[in-house]
């Protein structure tokens, strides 16, 4: 008799997962198999693919069970690797792709073909095989327009998660295919901050680049606070007037004890007599002249 031993880890790696012909390459024949549904082991998720009984039905899950089909083998890509990488949260559906000449057709999900996915781009991300985190920021180029594309490479690169050298280095590669969307891509590390701004983020240095434009005095960076026997740093900050100015990026701030931290701290900074005024991504696109209002009517305020 077959041990399940090995195929409950391989499926406990696989998000409760394993595939027929991963079954086969571990001794379970077609009567084994047969004999793990009817035991309550293993149930069908979809083609090809088997789940563990109380194994929970996540968005991992099911994108692992389409990586996992029969046909040729296909990577997490696009939308679905910026949210294993935690940089579009938000997305819900399921996006992966295949290296050219292959095909595949796979239910619910979409596929892209690519003439230029190389083996070192590909990595195990949640357990899931996924895009690089440069190659994922470079297909961005393909799906998204250039500022978003500039605001994921802000996030990923303010987050430590890669560099400029990185992000430039992929792009030298792909363009050799003559690829679309690298542009994009260059366009947005020429965007990231200069090293002598002090600022963390692209966002950072775009609001910086427009309060000292709009003629406003020039805020430290990364301003040092101490409140309660606790450290912070305000990204710009008018120390005189008790102005903090922050730029507020959903994806890398996000989470339960993220949430918590942010607020404490805002907390300790209003009790000690600071106002802080957050912006996002939408107010630096939309209303770059009310974000000059807001702060120019602080300031004046205490003339």
């Amino acid at each position: 008799m077959v041990d399940i031993s090995d195929m409950a880890a391989l499926a406990g790696d696989q998000h409760g997962l394993v595939s027929i012909s991963q079954l086969s390459n571990l001794g379970f024949g077609h009567s084994s198999r047969q004999n793990l549904v009817r035991s309550g082991i293993l149930r069908p998720v979809c083609r090809g693919v088997k789940a563990l009984v109380g194994a929970a039905a996540t968005w991992e899950q099911a994108l692992m069970a389409a990586i996992l089909r029969p046909g040729a083998p296909v990577t997490a890509s696009h939308r679905s690797a910026l949210r294993l990488w935690g940089l579009r949260t938000r997305f819900e559906g399921f996006e992966v792709t295949v290296r050219l000449p292959a095909n595949r057709r796979i239910p619910g999900v979409r596929v892209h073909r690519s003439v230029d996915l190389e083996p070192e781009d590909i990595v195990v991300k949640a357990g899931i095989p996924t895009t690089s985190l440069t190659r994922t920021l470079c297909d961005a180029g393909l799906i998204f327009p250039p500022g978003e594309v500039q605001r994921l490479v802000d996030h990923a690169v303010a987050g430590g998660l890669t560099t400029a050298a990185e992000l430039m280095a992929i792009r030298r590669r792909v363009s050799e295919h003559g690829r679309n969307g690298v542009v994009k891509l260059e366009t947005a590390v020429d965007g990231l901050p200069s090293d002598d701004t002090g600022v963390e983020s692209g966002p950072e240095a775009r609001l910086l680049s427009l309060l000292v434009g709009a003629g406003l005095p020039r805020p430290e960076v990364q301003h040092p606070v101490s409140v309660n026997g606790r450290s912070y740093r305000i990204d710009l900050a008018y120390p005189k007037y008790r102005l903090g100015i922050e730029y507020d990026g959903f994806e890398v701030h996000s989470g339960l004890d993220a949430f918590t931290s942010d607020r404490r701290r805002q907390n300790d900074l209003v009790g000690m007599g600071w106002t802080i005024r957050r912006y996002t991504h939408s107010d630096l696109r939309d209303r770059p002249e009310a974000i000059v209002a807001e702060v120019r009517r602080h300031i004046n305020s205490f003339d």
